[in-house]
């Protein structure tokens, strides 16, 4: 059966008014959300375009509060210094004790596996940072991995080599210039797939951390007057599956990439 495509429109207008009747009232201007621009498929930049499972989240979370968002997608180490300076809120971020002085966060949005890969052939595969003792593990410049990984990295425990992104962290491990790689589940393993490292490189079976994720702003910020709207949001996108089927399809696109 098809329908008119007057009786389309006018259908269609009729929920986009309800829908805006039911919003809180706006902003006058949009809230610039910062996100990583090399951590596909979590968020990354496509062109001039901030996309991934981030990126939708926010959309969806913010547009559901009836709150107008602006989603930049930036180095990691410059979406950090905006957020000390001021300039916007980021996503995609995890909670540590320095960062709680400084920042504002929201409930989580997502939790993230950290794993560790490594060469198929490595002799003694490390199962837990204490067994990366001696070796130089590729990271990403500017992350914090959390408390307990942060703190290995400072007491020694393994060597960090920063690299812009995981991309660039896993061809160093295909080139033998680093030991180990700690790296999401999700974007490790599509890293590996695109380059076509699977005779190659391989990851632990059990996550060496599991780290919730977070929309922040700087404890100085007005943002942080929404701070109830977007934890309200996000506990009904939560609950009514919203945030799942976002990471599921775009997981999916990211397998057929």
């Amino acid at each position: 059966m098809t329908f008119p495509a007057k009786l389309i429109a006018k259908s269609l207008i009729v929920v986009g008014m309800a829908i805006l009747t039911m919003m809180p009232a706006t902003k006058s201007h949009a809230e610039t959300i910062y996100v990583d621009e090399a951590n596909p498929p979590f968020m990354y930049r496509a062109g001039d375009k901030a996309t991934g499972i981030y990126p939708a989240m926010i959309q969806a979370i913010f547009l559901h509060a009836g709150i107008d968002v602006d989603i930049v997608a930036v180095p990691w180490k410059r979406a950090i210094e905006n957020l000390d300076a001021n300039r916007g809120g980021v996503a995609g971020i995890y909670k540590n004790l320095e960062r709680q002085k400084k920042y504002y966060f929201s409930d989580p949005i997502h939790v993230e596996r950290l794993m560790l890969y490594h060469h198929r052939d490595m002799a003694r595969k490390p199962d837990e940072i204490d067994d990366l003792r001696g070796q130089t593990v590729g990271v990403i410049r500017g992350w914090s991995y959390g408390d307990q990984i942060d703190d290995a990295r400072e007491r020694g425990v393994f060597t960090a080599s920063e690299a812009s992104g995981d991309e660039q962290n896993f061809q160093m491990l295909s080139l033998g210039r680093v030991d180990s790689v700690i790296a999401i589940q999700e974007a490790g393993d599509v890293w590996v797939k695109r380059l076509k490292l699977d005779e190659k490189i391989t990851r632990g079976e059990e996550p060496v951390r599991e780290n919730a994720t977070f929309i922040v702003f700087n404890r100085a910020s007005s943002g942080i007057s929404m701070m109830t709207a977007i934890n309200r949001s996000i506990e009904e996108l939560r609950e009514n599956g919203t945030l799942q089927r976002i990471t599921e399809d775009v997981l999916q696109g990211a397998s057929n990439y």
